[in-house]
């Protein structure tokens, strides 16, 4: 099971990159940092832990029977136990100085939180606006005065000029190319291309409304969207490489066991795993399908139009991600689809049905396939 839903990957990025920043301003020697299926039965007793090496997990939806639960938890719940977690990092025990230390950390938490820092933007766009007035009336003094505030409170919030940008437009959600992390997410890295890698990548970017770019020679891929949607698609790409490669093996050697251990010819697991790897992303392709022309419906639905007219302002993203490749990497080949794996063996029957019945088994979401609008707390 991937560790964390992929409805709630917007949430957590944004909650670890805060614990990030508030690990080092205290100075807090932070480790990685991963999500946790915990079980429902026991989510009152662990919501999250920390380790004496400062690897902290975080529970953001727990699991019943197996089954992801259909509500995350509560946004502020995720906050607070990522504090707690925190405060353990310089006291790892729950005595009166961690208490403090806690409290204090909540806070620094919620500073870092999107309510806090969009009311601290809407005053950076107004003070941004009178800049540009007096400077348009020729009033210099005044647009420095207003330009002097404005790098005052970038600083204090630790906010970028493009910030700014974001919060002027709701609908400004910038176009990105992101490199899989594989570091992050303990991918093995290659000097050559991996055909079932690209393949996948290529479903999720098209589920995600992104494109792809890839290094020649090697497997390092670049999903290119906007920051919602290539943030989503990057971390689901991440952990199902690695759970593809595990799961795929492991169902090879049961089978092999299975049919009696052949060699050569004799062997009626040969071509098993590229089958089985082959028909778990064209499952998995037709399940994000599915779940995007369902989420076109309910967005026709909410605005009161026609699929047609929801799948236009769906794909807005995909337009801006066209026009991103057109300016900056002209030069490089964005790849839409890749071709199907290449073994002669891959029509392995039953590879290709434990694959699909394997794939039917993920869970997945639709939140990568919204419009193109600022993302915002998962669950909110």
């Amino acid at each position: 099971m991937i560790p964390i839903h992929p409805d709630d990957v917007l949430l957590f990025v944004e909650v670890s990159a805060a614990m990030r920043r508030v690990a080092a301003k205290y100075e807090l020697p932070i480790g990685d940092i991963t999500g946790y299926p915990m079980p429902k039965s026991g989510m009152a007793n662990r919501m999250g832990d920390c380790s004496h090496l400062g690897n902290i997990r975080l529970v953001l939806r727990c699991t019943e029977n197996g089954v992801w639960c259909d509500e995350p938890l509560n946004p502020q719940t995720v906050w607070d136990i990522a504090a707690h977690e925190l405060a353990h990092l310089r006291h790892m025990n729950h005595g009166d100085a961690f208490q403090d230390f806690c409290e204090e950390l909540q806070t620094a938490m919620h500073n870092q939180q999107a309510d806090h820092k969009q009311k601290v933007l809407d005053k950076l766009v107004k003070l941004q606006a009178s800049r540009q007035s007096e400077a348009e009336i020729g009033n210099s003094e005044a647009a420095e005065a207003f330009a002097s505030m404005i790098n005052k409170m970038l600083l204090e919030y630790e906010l970028n000029p493009s910030d700014i940008d974001y919060a002027r437009a709701t609908d400004n959600d910038p176009v990105i190319q992101m490199a899989v992390n594989f570091n992050a997410h303990k991918m093995e890295q290659s000097k050559v291309r991996v055909a079932w890698q690209e393949t996948l990548a290529s479903s999720i970017a098209k589920a995600h409304l992104c494109a792809i770019l890839i290094r020649p020679g090697s497997n390092t891929i670049y999903f290119v969207g906007t920051k919602s949607h290539a943030t989503v698609a990057e971390f689901v790409y991440g952990t199902m490489v690695p759970a593809v490669a595990k799961m795929s093996k492991t169902a090879e050697v049961k089978y092999w066991h299975e049919t009696g251990c052949g060699r050569g010819r004799e062997n009626k697991a040969l071509g098993y795993r590229a089958a089985w790897i082959d028909a778990f992303i064209i499952r998995i392709w037709e399940r994000f399908k599915e779940a995007r022309e369902a989420a076109v419906a309910e967005a026709a639905a909410r605005m009161g139009t026609s699929n047609e007219t929801g799948l236009m302002r769906l794909d807005g993203a995909l337009v801006k991600v066209r026009k991103y490749l057109d300016d900056r990497f002209s030069h490089q080949k964005a790849a839409c689809h890749v071709g199907a794996l290449n073994h002669r063996y891959r029509n392995h029957a039953e590879g290709r049905a434990a694959g699909r019945a394997a794939a039917d088994s993920i869970a997945l979401g639709r939140r990568g396939m919204t419009s193109g609008t600022p993302p915002k707390l998962i669950g909110g």
